[in-house]
Order: structure tokens, then sequence, then C-alpha cells
């Protein structure tokens, strides 16, 4: 879990150097959140009466120069969010406080009315979590320190110069990634409303759309990617190293949009301690605890930052990992020309499997 909060300063610290300028707009923001518990899975508790509550706070900058417009479009929002949760259910789930970095493309943000998305991961500290005796129902969480990632999007009205209303809707999911287990994470979407306050309010410009702009350093490449992490087995006693390589294609089609197909091979000492423990064999010998499998998807491209999502299917697996196909979530980082670091969720469907970091090498 460290690797994750020293990239999310990162993250934080790239977007804040970028958005050091005269040219930008700072911003100072807070909502309220009232949603719902999603049951995921039959094995958690029943949580159908819960309706979780919350309140944000963002430190931000509009990013207005032209270079940044082109890319969408669009004037992006971009900051650090402190966002407190009440799952209402203090004796089961307790509440939630979360740090992450997040961006925020919006359209129109120079009209009175607007519409954004916006995307964020960070750490998240959960107040609690299961215990054998003292919470042995809780298996949403089993780690204080989690992961945090919310998707939403939503409608702003400005109502004067530095006061603009909104409202929305955003996806919120956390887990620590199989560091600890129980581990079937919470995701609770929620709506919410609040306000931005511009506390430096700097004029929208009207750019022209520039025609045959490259925006993506190159029309298609190959990747090779180490990933490396530790998570624990079924029992949740301890921790074991996963780690692995992959590689895969990328074309890049529209403006900031790209495709990938790629594989990997990775070695899981996690379900080696459970094939032990199970005695699985197959021919006399311990079930194989190493996996292979392919994947695509679509990668989102906003200048060093990399949002993707990813499907994919295992091609070879002797252990049963509960699926056949399973989905990566994942933000890179390129630091370099040709390097590149981030962290990836990787999940069995609707259950989190584990957080990894990575390492990548553009060819």
């Amino acid at each position: 879990m460290k690797h994750l909060i020293l990239l999310s300063i990162l993250l934080f610290m790239v977007l804040s150097l970028q958005a050091q300028s005269q040219k930008h707009s700072l911003l100072f923001s807070t909502r309220m959140h009232l949603g719902s518990i999603l049951a995921h899975s039959k094995e958690l508790p029943n949580v159908q009466q819960t309706y979780p509550w919350g309140l944000e706070i963002d430190l931000a900058w509009q990013l207005q120069t032209e270079n940044v417009w082109q890319y969408c479009y669009c004037f992006p929002k971009t900051g650090l969010s402190f966002f407190y949760t009440n799952f209402d259910n203090p004796s089961l789930l307790g509440s939630s406080f979360a740090v992450y970095p997040f961006i925020e493309p919006t359209i129109n943000a120079q009209e009175k009315w607007s519409l954004f998305l916006r995307f964020g991961a960070g750490p998240n500290y959960l107040n609690n979590v299961y215990d054998s005796i003292d919470n042995p129902t809780n298996n949403f969480f089993s780690s204080p320190i989690s992961f945090i990632v919310v998707l939403g999007a939503g409608a702003k009205v400005r109502v004067k110069e530095h006061i603009e209303l909104r409202l929305g809707g955003i996806f919120n999911h956390i887990s620590n990634g199989g560091l600890r287990l129980p581990n079937k994470g919470i995701n609770f979407p929620t709506l919410f409303f609040g306000l931005d306050y511009r506390i430096r309010p700097v004029p929208f410009a009207d750019y022209s759309i520039m025609e045959g702009l490259d925006l993506t350093p190159r029309d298609s490449w190959w990747e090779i990617t180490t990933l490396a992490t530790a998570k624990t087995d079924i029992k949740g006693y301890a921790r074991y190293p996963v780690y692995g390589i992959g590689g895969g294609y990328y074309k890049t089609f529209g403006r900031l949009n790209a495709w990938n197909i790629s594989m990997e091979f990775v070695s899981d000492h996690a379900d080696k301690q459970e094939i032990k423990r199970r005695d699985l064999t197959e021919d006399g010998k311990l079930v194989d605890h190493h996996y292979g499998a392919v994947f695509g998807g679509y990668n989102l491209l906003l200048g060093v930052f990399r949002f993707s999502f990813q499907m994919g299917a295992y091609i070879y697996s002797p252990f049963d990992r509960g699926s056949l196909i399973f989905q990566r979530y994942g933000i890179n980082i390129l630091l370099f020309d040709k390097i590149q670091i981030g962290t990836n969720l990787k999940a069995n469907v609707q259950i989190a499997d584990f957080l990894d970091f990575r390492l990548g090498l553009i060819l």
C-alpha cells in the first residue's frame, strides 16, 4: 500500500506543477453526498437499509491554457480531494477518510451551464474493519489502510463570477487490493450537491480548433511491463509476493484514445500457499500456481497520464481462480519519453484480486 500512497503523491505533484500558472483559476469546492451500498456478492451481510452520506472538499485548479484545451476541447479541473464517508452503520462499517488526486474534464466551462466527468484514486483510511472477535461479519474490508477509486459525472451552473453550483452522481469503490483478507470491497454510488468557489478567477479565452494537431508522441508502440505486489492467501494470515512480466501492442485513434492487445505471465505465491494448504495435486504434483493471460482494452491519453480499462482471459491457469475472465483498471504516469510507472487493480469479475505496482518500457 505504501507504493500507492507514493504514486498518489507523485500524481498530485505532477498535476500541481502543471497547474502553477497565472493562466489557471484556483478553486475551493465542497459538497454533500448521499447514496447506497451495492450487494455485489452473496457472502456480504445485509446492508439494504444502509444509506452512506459524506462530505467532500477540493482544492483545485481549472486549467485554461490553449495547449490544455486542444487536448479535449475542454478546460479540465484537477487537484486534491478530502472525502469523508459515514456508512450509516457504525457497528459494522464505521466511516472512511480518503485523500486522493483527481482530474475532471469540464465541457463548456466558459458558459453558464457546463458538464463534467470526474476520475480519482488514492489512499483511504477505514475505522471499523473486520475482526474475528469484535467485527466478524464485516467481510467488506479488513485493512484500515485501503484504496479508493471514484468515477462520476454531473452538471454545473454559474450563479456569480466566483460561485458555481454542481449536481451529479459518482461511483465509489474501496478495496485493499488483496493485501489482507477478507476483502470483498465496497461499492457505493452517491448523488452529490455542492458549490465551487473561485478564489482566483481567470477569464476564459476563446480558442479555435487546430486541425491536424498531433497530441500524442507516437501513433503506435510496443510496450514491456513488469509488475510486483504482495497479497494474502485465502486464510489471510500472511502476505506472499506476486510478480510478473507482460507486453503488448498499442494503437491510437482519435485525439486522446488508444486500444491495445496484450499478454502477461504471473507468478502468484499467495495462490501457491493456498495450493499447498489444500494439497491440490495433478498427476502426483502440486497444481501450478503460475498463470498466463491475454487481455485488451481502452486507454485514455491525457498528456503524461494514461487511464486504462482492460478485459482479460486466462489462457493458462491450472489453479481455479474463480472465473475465466478478469478486469484491470489502471493509471500510468510517463516519467520520461519511454519510461512509465503506474498501478493496476486486477479483479476476478466483482472481487478484487490484487493491486500492483508496475514499471514499463515503451519500445
